[in-house]
């Protein structure tokens, strides 16, 4: 078996797999399509002159996390028994009333 790594003329890496030695050259089965042994990451590596390398970091781009959303601490949610409701609810009618 056989790691391999299609790539296309500008290096971009299109797709990864493992096959027999049989099938090894049958993987960049359209035009413009090569391929090389080993296994590439298509985030962080292309090909350039048949070997799988690393990108630049400015090829590779910012990955963008989502923004936290961020919710104050008197507005988010809390559970709270029935038991211990009823007591606040007694205390309350009892500061009430004095």
């Amino acid at each position: 078996m056989k790691q391999y790594t299609v790539y296309d003329t500008t290096g971009k890496i299109l797709k990864t797999g493992q096959c027999i030695d049989k099938v090894f050259l049958l993987q960049a089965n359209r035009p413009n399509r090569f391929v090389v042994e080993g296994r590439g990451n298509d985030v962080t590596q292309k090909v350039v002159d048949g070997k799988i390398v690393s990108k630049l970091p400015e090829e590779i781009g910012e990955i963008k996390k989502p923004k936290a959303i961020i919710v104050p601490f008197e507005k988010q949610k809390a559970s709270i028994t029935n038991e211990k409701l009823q007591n606040i609810l007694k205390r309350l009618e009892t500061l009430e009333n004095k």
